[in-house]
C-alpha cells in the first residue's frame, strides 16, 4: 500500500510539474473555463430580457388609444420606441431588426367600443427569435386582455351593475395559478443552470483526452507508466487528480455564481452540492479515458470528445423535450451525464425533493465510472507501444523492445 501511495504521489507531482511548465495548461484548465462561466452568468444577470423594442401604429389618435400605448410601454417586457404612421413603415422596421413587434390600433377604436361594436386590435411579433417573440406575445396578450376587461368593467358599471356581477360576467372562471420552483420566470434557473455545466463538460473532456493523449504522442507514456509502478490505475489516478480538484472547484464556483450572484433558489445542503460536482467531473473524466482507450491516437480521440460534448446541449433533453424525440434519441440522451446532473439539480437542489427521487440519477453516474474498465488493457498497450496505430520507427525498435520487456516483467 505504501508503494502505491508513493507512486501515486510521484505521478501527481509529475503532472503538476507538466501543468506548471506549459502555459497552455493554465490557459485551458483555469482561464478559459472561468471566462466561459463568467460570460454566461453576465449574459443572464438581469434574470429575464426586459424592455424589448416594439412599435405602435395608432390610426385612432384618441385618449383611449393613447392609454393603450402607455400601458404597452409600461409592461416589463416591452418598450414602445416608435409610433410609425403606417403598418408598412412598422413592417419595414421589423425587417431591419429595429423592433421585435408592433401593435395596430384601428380607426374608430374608441367610438366602436363606446357603441358596443367589437374592434380588432392586431399585433405582429418576430417569433423566429423564440425567446423575444414569446415574451412580447405574452406581454401584449395580457395587456390587451386587461385593457379590454377594464373597458368592459367601466361600461357595465355605467349601466348600474354592481361590482360582484360585473366581475362574474367579465371573468366567469377565476384562475388560481401557482408557478412552482421558478415563480419569477427567471432565465438563470432554467437556461444558465444548464449552460454552465455544459460548458464545463467540454473542457473536462478535452483536457482529460489531451493530458493522456499527449503522453502517447510525445512518447513519454513509458516513463509515466514506470513512475506509476507499472500500474495503469495508479498512472491514471495520479495524472487526473490535479484536474479533478480544479474542475470540482470550478463546478462549485459555478454553483456559487448561480445561487449568490443570480439568486437561483437552493433547497439542499452543501454536502449534496459537493457530491454532485465530484460525480459530474469524475463521470466526464471516465468518459474521456474511455475515448482515449478506444482511439489512442490523440487527434482521433479529441475529435470524438468534441463531437460528444457538443451534442450534449441538443440531445440531453433540455433544449427540446426527449418525450417528443425518436426512441433512439431518447436512449441516447441517457448517455450524457449532464442530463442526470440536471435531473438531480432540478429535483433535489432546486425543488428540494427527497433524495429518493434523485437516487436513480446518482446510480447512473456510478455506471459512467465503470467505462474505463472496458478499455483498460487496450489503453495500457497504447501506453507501452506509444504509437498504437502507427508503426514504431526502425531507429527506435531496439529501445522499444527493451522498454516493452521491462514493463511486461
Amino acid at each position: 500500500m505504501n508503494t502505491y501511495i508513493k507512486a501515486l504521489i510521484g505521478v501527481t507531482g509529475r503532472e503538476i510539474n507538466r501543468m506548471t511548465s506549459r502555459p497552455l495548461y493554465f490557459l485551458s484548465v483555469v482561464i478559459l473555463p472561468l471566462l466561459s462561466l463568467l460570460f454566461f452568468v453576465s449574459l443572464m444577470k438581469e434574470g429575464v430580457p426586459v424592455k424589448l423594442p416594439v412599435a405602435v401604429v395608432d390610426y385612432d389618435h384618441t385618449a383611449l388609444s393613447a392609454k393603450f400605448r402607455r400601458t404597452i410601454d409600461a409592461t416589463p417586457g416591452s418598450s414602445v420606441v416608435m409610433t410609425p404612421a403606417t403598418e408598412h413603415e412598422a413592417l419595414s422596421e421589423l425587417r431591419k431588426g429595429n423592433i421585435y413587434g408592433y401593435v395596430v390600433l384601428p380607426h374608430n377604436l374608441q367610438a366602436d367600443i363606446m357603441n358596443g361594436t367589437q374592434p380588432v386590435v392586431r399585433f405582429y411579433y418576430q417569433n423566429g427569435l423564440l425567446i423575444a417573440g414569446g415574451l412580447i406575445q405574452n406581454d401584449l396578450t395580457i395587456t390587451l386582455h386587461t385593457l379590454s376587461a377594464g373597458v368592459n368593467k367601466q361600461k357595465r358599471e355605467a349601466m348600474g351593475q354592481n361590482e360582484v356581477s360585473v366581475y362574474a360576467e367579465i371573468q366567469p372562471v377565476k384562475p388560481d395559478a401557482h408557478l412552482l420552483f421558478n415563480p419569477e420566470t427567471n432565465y438563470p434557473v432554467y437556461v444558465t443552470s444548464i449552460m454552465l455545466p455544459i460548458m464545463l463538460q467540454v473542457f473536462i473532456l478535452m483536457i482529460t483526452v489531451y493530458s493522456i493523449g499527449i503522453e502517447i504522442k510525445e512518447r513519454t507514456s513509458r516513463e509515466w507508466l514506470r513512475k506509476a509502478g507499472k500500474s495503469v490505475f495508479v498512472a491514471l489516478t495520479g495524472k487526473l487528480l490535479p484536474y479533478t480538484v480544479i474542475f470540482v472547484i470550478l463546478s462549485l464556483f459555478s454553483n456559487f455564481l448561480l445561487f449568490k450572484a443570480l439568486m437561483v433558489p437552493v433547497n439542499t445542503g452543501v454536502v449534496y452540492l459537493v457530491l454532485l460536482s465530484l460525480l459530474y467531473v469524475l463521470a466526464y473524466q471516465a468518459i474521456a479515458v474511455f475515448f482515449v482507450g478506444l482511439l489512442p491516437m490523440m487527434r482521433h480521440s479529441l475529435n470524438l470528445a468534441a463531437f460528444y460534448g457538443i451534442l450534449a446541449l441538443t440531445l440531453c433533453g433540455f433544449s427540446f423535450p426527449i418525450e417528443h424525440m425518436p426512441e433512439v434519441f431518447r436512449l441516447w440522451a441517457e448517455a450524457f451525464p449532464v442530463r442526470h446532473y440536471m435531473h438531480i439539480f432540478q429535483s433535489q437542489i432546486l425543488a428540494g425533493f427527497d433524495f429518493v427521487y434523485a437516487a436513480p440519477s446518482y446510480l447512473k453516474f456510478m455506471l459512467f465510472l465503470l467505462l474505463p474498465f472496458a478499455i483498460i488493457f487496450r489503453l495500457k498497450s497504447a501506453l507501452i507501444y506509444q504509437n498504437f496505430i502507427e508503426q514504431i520507427k526502425i531507429t527506435d525498435a531496439a529501445e522499444a523492445a527493451v522498454s516493452e520487456k521491462s514493463l511486461i516483467q
